[in-house]
């Protein structure tokens, strides 16, 4: 998904609704299997989050740049993580991802 300003991105997150676990484990499998969009449906029910972390930040902060940054973690989130397995909830793998995209970003 392509943002041209914040305030785009957050209207774009907005819209995007969460999955309910059982749709997010036929999506998992159509993802296993090779399937592309089925990638896309996951990082996407996952942008409200993103979307809420990054306004947790200060005014300054909230840049096209990092939601870029917060965006390539929630694609290394999605695709490190096996939701097919009951272990940890995904909110918790991508809430350490989004934790180190905004710390390196204010480091470099």
């Amino acid at each position: 998904m392509v943002f041209v300003s914040i305030d785009d991105f957050y209207e774009k997150a907005g819209a995007c609704r969460k999955l309910s676990r059982e749709e997010e484990i036929q999506w998992a499998e159509k993802m296993k299997a090779g399937d592309p969009a089925a990638r896309e449906v996951l990082i996407q029910s996952y942008l409200p989050m993103v979307a809420r972390r990054i306004k947790w930040l200060n005014p300054h902060m909230q840049t096209l740049g990092m939601v870029i940054y917060c965006q390539h973690a929630l694609e290394r989130a999605v695709d490190s993580f096996n939701f097919l397995q009951d272990s940890e909830p995904f909110s918790h793998r991508l809430s350490w991802y989004l934790r180190q995209a905004v710390t390196s970003y204010i480091v470099k």
